[in-house]
C-alpha cells in the first residue's frame, strides 16, 4: 500500500523556535568555496529578526554543522523542503549590502566568467569593520534628524562635523601622502580649465573612449579629462564612480579633487586600506554620503548612490584583472554595470586596447580623441635612432640621446621651456639582468635549473629567481671563464653610467618597493623601470626610452610595449614647451605609434587582421587547466568551444579553447553548472579563466 502524501501544515523551524508571521522562509545565499555549495538554501526567519531579516543584510546560519556567513537574497512564504528549517542564527548587520543593483551585477559578472556569486560577492564587498560601521550609521542617522529639524544652522553643521569625521578616517591614507602630490593637486586645479564641463552631455549618459596626450598637463590630461567629465555630472545632481589602476594614481587624483573647489568630499577604496577605513568608505557610498567614489580594482562594484557617471583610467593596465576566481575584469565589471544601471561611460587613457577599440568600431562606443593637428601639437616631439646620420647610433644610449639630456639639464639653455627633470626608462631593474660569459658569449645559466642568472655588479654576487641558487663567483658552465659580460642592463647598471657620464647631476631612481609619486621641477635624472614613473609637475623636459621592449612571447605583446612606452612620453612636456623623447625601439610599430602619438590608428590597424583570424577581441577565449580527461569532458559538454592549443605540465594540461561573443552567457552558464557537477560527484577539478589576456 502507497505511503500518503505529507500535508504541508507550514513553515516550522528545527527546536520549534517560533517564527515569523509573514514570509517565515529566508534564501540565504551560502558563502562557500566549494562550487556546488555555493548558492542558495531556505531557512526560517526566527521571530524575533521579524523586522531585521530584510533582503541584503549579512546573516550567520548553520550549514554542514559549522556557522558561516551569508546574504539573505529574499524572504518568500514557503518553501519546497519538507520538514523543519534551520534558523537564521544571526544578523550581523542591520544594514542591507547587498542592493538589488550589486545582485544584479554579481550575478551577470558571475555568468560573463562562469564563477558563482560568492566568489563575486567576496571580490565585491569588503570584510565588516563595527568600530567604523557604527560611526557611518551615526552620521547617517544625524543626517536623518537634520533633514527633519526646524534648526537647520545648528544641526547642518553637527552634520557636517559627523561626515568630516567619517570622512578623515576614510581618507586617513591620502592625508599622510608626500607633500609633493598636494602641491601637484594644487597645480593640477590652476591649469584645469572648468569650462570644459559644458562639453560633456551628462544628462544623455554618452559612452566615450578618449586617447590624452599631455597638452597644457603633461602625464596628468586624464584628470583634466575626467574632471570636466565629473562637473557635468555633478551638476546634474548624479554621482561619479573613478576607476585607476595602483595606488600612485589613486593618490595623484585624491589630491586634484582635495585642492578642487568645486568638488566637497571623496571617499578613497583601495586594497592597501585599513579594514576599518575601506568599510568607511564602501558604507559612505552606500549610504550616499558622497557624490564621487575613486579606487581601484574592486572599486568597480562599490555601492555608489545615483551613480551618472563611470571613469575608468588606463582600461589596458594589468593591475585590472583580478587574481582570485573568477578572475573578473575591472573593465568588463565597467561595461556590464554601465549597461545594468544605465550609467555615462568615459574611458580614458594613453594608449587603446583592443577591446575599447572594437566598441568604438561597432558604435558602442564614441571616440573623442583629439584630432591630429590637436594631437600632434600636444605631444612631444620624438626622435628615433638614425643608423644612416649618426654613426654612434648602434650605443646603448647613443650621442643624440646625450644632447637631448644636457639640454635639459644645462640651467644656461636659451630656451627655458625646455629645462627642467629627465626621465631616463628602463625595461628591467637590476645590474645585469641578463649576462653572458666574456669569453665564450655564452648566455650564464643556473647550474641547478638552467634558468638565467642575475647579478648586481660585474663580480657578483650571482643568484638565479627560479630555484634561489646563490654564488658569489661565476664560473661559464663551457669554457670554465669567470669574467662576464652584460647582455641587457639593467636600471642599476644604467645609473652608473650616468653618474660618470653626468658628474654633479642629482639622479633619483624609480622601482620595487621604493617609487615615487610625484617630483617637483628641480633639474635632474629620473631613472625608472617601465610602470614605475613618478609623475613631475609641469612635465618632464625629456624622456630618454632606452633598449627595446618586448614584454613577451604572447599575441599582445606589442600592444603591451606601445602602451608602456606611451605611459612614459605622455609624462613630457608637449613640443611647444620644448618637450623632447627619444625612442631606443627597434620595432617598427612601436616606432610608429610613438612617433605619430596615434596609438587609435595603430590599435584599428592590428585589428584588421586578428578580425580576420578570429582571434581576441572578434572571439573570446576561456583558459582550460587541470587533468586532460577533464579537459575533454568540459569541450564535449560545450559545443561552442572550438580548441586552439594545448600545452602539458606534468600531470595537468592547459587548453585554450575560443568562442563567439554572442554565446558569452550561454557558455559561461554551461561552464559554471559543468564545473559545479564535477565539484558535487567529487571529480578532479578543471579550472577555468575567460579572457585572460596572457592566455595566447
Amino acid at each position: 500500500m502507497d505511503e500518503p502524501l505529507p500535508i504541508d501544515t507550514g513553515t516550522s523551524a528545527l527546536g520549534q523556535v517560533p517564527v515569523a508571521a509573514e514570509d517565515p522562509v529566508a534564501r540565504v545565499l551560502i558563502d562557500h568555496p566549494v562550487p556546488h555549495l555555493a548558492r542558495a538554501f531556505d531557512y526560517a526567519v526566527p521571530e524575533k529578526f521579524a523586522d531585521t531579516a530584510r533582503p541584503g543584510v549579512r546573516v550567520r546560519v548553520k550549514f554542514a554543522g559549522k556557522l558561516r556567513d551569508g546574504f539573505l537574497l529574499e524572504r518568500v512564504e514557503s518553501s519546497d523542503h519538507i520538514g523543519p528549517l534551520a534558523t537564521i542564527e544571526r544578523i550581523t548587520s542591520p544594514v542591507a549590502v547587498l542592493t538589488p543593483e550589486l545582485l544584479r551585477l554579481g550575478t551577470a559578472t558571475a555568468r560573463r566568467y562562469a564563477g558563482t556569486l560568492s566568489d563575486v560577492l567576496r571580490l565585491a564587498i569588503p570584510p565588516r569593520h563595527a568600530r567604523a560601521e557604527k560611526a557611518v550609521l551615526k552620521a547617517e542617522k544625524t543626517r536623518e534628524q537634520n533633514a527633519s529639524s526646524s534648526s537647520a544652522p545648528t544641526d547642518s553643521g553637527n552634520a557636517s562635523t559627523a561626515s568630516e569625521n567619517s570622512t578623515t578616517a576614510a581618507d586617513n591614507e591620502t592625508a599622510t601622502a608626500e607633500d609633493t602630490v598636494g602641491r601637484l593637486g594644487e597645480w593640477v586645479l590652476r591649469h584645469s580649465p572648468s569650462d570644459q564641463a559644458e562639453d560633456f552631455p551628462a544628462a544623455e549618459h554618452p559612452r566615450i573612449a578618449l586617447t590624452c596626450v599631455p597638452g597644457p598637463t603633461p602625464g596628468l590630461s586624464w584628470i583634466t579629462a575626467g574632471l570636466a567629465a565629473a562637473r557635468a555630472t555633478l551638476a546634474a545632481g548624479e554621482s561619479v564612480l573613478w576607476l585607476v589602476p595602483d595606488h600612485r594614481e589613486l593618490a595623484v587624483l585624491s589630491a586634484a579633487l582635495d585642492a578642487s573647489a568645486d568638488i566637497d568630499s571623496h571617499s578613497v577604496l583601495s586594497a592597501d586600506q585599513s579594514p576599518e577605513q575601506r568599510w568607511n568608505a564602501w558604507l559612505r557610498g552606500l549610504l550616499g554620503h558622497t557624490r564621487i567614489t575613486i579606487g581601484t580594482r574592486a572599486a568597480a562594484f562599490a555601492p555608489v548612490a545615483d551613480l551618472g557617471l563611470i571613469i575608468c583610467f588606463d582600461d589596458s593596465n594589468s593591475n585590472y584583472l583580478d587574481q582570485h576566481a573568477p578572475y573578473p575584469h575591472a573593465r568588463e565589471v565597467c561595461l556590464l554595470r554601465s549597461t545594468i544601471e544605465t550609467t555615462g561611460l568615459l574611458f580614458v587613457s594613453t594608449d587603446r586596447s583592443a577591446e575599447i577599440q572594437r566598441l568604438v568600431e561597432v558604435g558602442w562606443l564614441r571616440d573623442s580623441t583629439p584630432t591630429g593637428p590637436e594631437r600632434r601639437e600636444g605631444a612631444p616631439r620624438v626622435f628615433v635612432p638614425d643608423e644612416e646620420r649618426d654613426p654612434f647610433a648602434w650605443q646603448r644610449i647613443p650621442s643624440r640621446a646625450w644632447q637631448l639630456m644636457r639640454g635639459a639639464l644645462r640651467p644656461g639653455t636659451k630656451d627655458t621651456n625646455a629645462v627642467g627633470p629627465v626621465l631616463v626608462q628602463v625595461p628591467r631593474a637590476g645590474y645585469y639582468p641578463v649576462f653572458a660569459c666574456a669569453r665564450c658569449q655564452e648566455v650564464a645559466r643556473c647550474p641547478n635549473c638552467s634558468a638565467t642568472l642575475t647579478t648586481q655588479s660585474e663580480v657578483g654576487p650571482f643568484a638565479c629567481r627560479s630555484c634561489g641558487f646563490h654564488s658569489e663567483t661565476f664560473s661559464c658552465g663551457r669554457c670554465r671563464s669567470n669574467q662576464v659580460r652584460s647582455i641587457v642592463r639593467g636600471r642599476g647598471r644604467t645609473v652608473e653610467e650616468l653618474r660618470k657620464a653626468m658628474p654633479g647631476i642629482e639622479i633619483l631612481e624609480s622601482g620595487g618597493d621604493d617609487i615615487p609619486v610625484a617630483i617637483d621641477d628641480t633639474a635632474r635624472i629620473v631613472v625608472a623601470t617601465t610602470g614605475a614613473e613618478p609623475y613631475a609637475l609641469g612635465g618632464y623636459a625629456c624622456a630618454i626610452l632606452l633598449d627595446s621592449l618586448w614584454p613577451g612571447p604572447w599575441m599582445r605583446s606589442t600592444d603591451e610595449g606601445i602602451s608602456r612606452r606611451l605611459r612614459a612620453a605622455v609624462l613630457v612636456r608637449s613640443r611647444t614647451a620644448g618637450g623632447v623623447v627619444y625612442l631606443g625601439d627597434t620595432d617598427e610599430a612601436i616606432r610608429s605609434t610613438v612617433t605619430t602619438f596615434d596609438p587609435v590608428t595603430s590599435m584599428s590597424r592590428a585589428l584588421g587582421d586578428r578580425r580576420e583570424l578570429g582571434f581576441p577581441p572578434y572571439r573570446r577565449i576561456v583558459e582550460l587547466t587541470g587533468p586532460g580527461t577533464g579537459i575533454d569532458a568540459v569541450l564535449a559538454e560545450v559545443p561552442e568551444l572550438t580548441e586552439l592549443i594545448r600545452d602539458s605540465d606534468g600531470d595537468d594540461q592547459k587548453a585554450v579553447a575560443a568562442y563567439p561573443i554572442a554565446a558569452g552567457d550561454a557558455v559561461g552558464e554551461s561552464l559554471a553548472h559543468l564545473i559545479a557537477s564535477r565539484s558535487a560527484k567529487k571529480l578532479p577539478q578543471v579550472r577555468i579563466r575567460i579572457d585572460d589576456p596572457r592566455s595566447l
